[in-house]
């Protein structure tokens, strides 16, 4: 099953800027989408049947509401060669700080200092609260998978799109924007990553260049990329006092900000 390639191309570029921390692309209008696609890469040729399967998915996609995780499993070895679950959630998007603080601190979001020192003409573009992440070794998506494989094996033999929508009131993973034009820079939360295997070397491009600076007792990683195909000039990465929550900060390549200024934004939010 091959999904829409306009939606899947701006879904997937989006999501791996945010999840990422880098800099986000001037111009892109962001729906408050995170999509994961796990179940939908693969074939290139689809047949009747997957036609059918591709337009009864994007219609489940279009009708997710906001505060809710659309699960879904497609029966088909092709197109779903890893057997896996996949998730597509709508989380909520905000034009004024005010409102996305109150609701990201209803659904138990870390806290989130107002940034202050704005470089001059920059303003909030929107805030987006994202859906929790779904861990493939969590207890929802155990349990979601085997009961939507379960209805799969009782189902008809020549249905492939098997789906259920479920509620969520809690998420950490969250992102603002601010921008000037076609300038922006992001601050994104969320669970830092996953720590590397023992002995597992990191990817750093060899256009980027790393070091740690202290700021108000915290430190913070400092990264800049020069490669005209980078995604962010700069980016600060640092942890809460739990060390559960990281923050990121990074710009975009049509951004023209200094790393002083970026670091007077970081001052402001780093208690």
């Amino acid at each position: 099953m091959k999904l829409h390639s306009d939606f899947k191309k701006t879904v997937i570029a989006f999501s791996a800027a945010i999840l990422l921390g880098t800099g986000v692309a001037g111009g892109v209008d962001v729906p408050g989408l995170s999509l994961t696609i796990a179940a939908a890469s693969g074939a290139q040729v689809a047949s009747q049947t997957d036609q059918k399967t591709q337009k009864e998915l994007q219609a489940l996609v279009a009708g997710v509401k906001e505060g809710t995780l659309l699960a879904y499993y497609v029966r088909d070895k092709v197109s779903n060669p890893q057997d896996a679950i996949s998730f597509s959630g709508k989380g909520f998007v905000f034009k004024d700080y005010k409102s996305f603080a109150a609701k990201f601190k209803a659904l138990k979001g870390p806290s989130i200092p107002q940034p202050g020192n704005l470089p001059k003409g920059f303003t909030l573009a929107r805030a987006i609260i994202y859906p929790p992440a779904v861990a493939n070794d969590s207890e929802l998506y155990l349990q979601l998978e085997q009961e939507l494989k379960a209805a799969a094996v009782a189902g008809n033999s020549n249905k492939q799109l098997f789906s259920k929508i479920i509620s969520w009131n809690q998420t950490n993973l969250s992102m603002q924007l601010y921008a000037k034009g076609k300038a922006n820079f992001s601050i994104v939360t969320g669970s830092p990553p996953a720590k590397l295997p023992e002995g597992a070397v990191p990817f750093v491009r060899a256009s980027e260049s790393k070091k740690e600076l202290t700021v108000n007792g915290r430190k913070v990683v400092l990264t800049t990329d020069s490669a005209k195909d980078a995604s962010f000039n700069t980016k600060l990465v640092w942890l809460d006092n739990s060390g559960t929550i990281q923050y990121t900060l990074s710009d975009n390549r049509a951004s023209t900000l200094t790393t002083n200024e970026m670091l007077a934004v970081a001052k402001t939010m780093i208690k």
